[in-house]
């Protein structure tokens, strides 16, 4: 993946709680990225204990509703190193919001049918080439436009989202990284380009 990026970060603020995952920096590139499509409904694959969904939901007057996904407690992961990420009460920090919604299955199981038409996707849970190209595939399919998908932990060598998101890159998907940090995006517009350009 070639294509780094700046992002701005605007009025949003550095301060605030964060998850134990998520570095303020990185929460706020986030909300910046996830507030350019004025997005209407939010899904997040791996809402841990619900810190991402809270800031996210405080942060956008837009959102209307956030479907955090996450595995029930002591499921075991496919790569050993997220052994201890399983939530004991997944959603917590957020679930005061009416706005928010959990939803517990592995995102296997899950088929575009088991969610609805969305605005904005973040992906930050199963951490395994085949459940974040499953998720990333998925979350296109449920995209509306303008939307946006957003990864965590592109470059991280310690997971395998690098090369789920280097084989999307591969079939054509217009990722960009964000620099000084271990997110990346995708536009739905930026599709759209690229295909044009072909």
């Amino acid at each position: 993946m070639r294509k780094f990026t700046r992002v701005e970060l605007g009025t949003v603020p550095l301060g605030g709680p964060t998850s134990r995952y998520l570095n303020a920096y990185e929460t706020s590139i986030l909300i910046a990225l996830v507030e350019s499509v004025r997005p209407r409904v939010m899904i997040e694959f791996g809402c841990n204990e619900g810190i991402t969904a809270k800031r996210l939901l405080e942060s956008l007057s837009t959102l209307e509703k956030y479907i955090g996904i996450d595995v029930a407690f002591g499921n075991k992961p496919a790569l050993a190193c997220q052994s201890s990420e399983t939530p004991a009460n997944p959603g917590w920090a957020a679930a005061a919001d009416p706005r928010f919604f959990y939803l517990e299955a592995p995102s296997q199981m899950l088929r575009t049918g088991h969610l609805e038409a969305c605005d904005a996707v973040f992906i930050d849970g199963d951490h395994s080439e085949l459940a974040v190209l499953h998720e990333s595939r998925m979350a296109r399919r449920l995209l509306r436009r303008p939307g946006i998908i957003v990864w965590h932990d592109y470059g991280n060598r310690a997971v395998e989202v690098t090369p789920a998101l280097d084989q999307l890159e591969y079939e054509g998907w217009p990722i960009n990284c964000v620099d000084n940090s271990w997110l990346a995006f995708l536009r739905t517009e930026d599709f759209n380009h690229a295909n044009q350009a072909r």
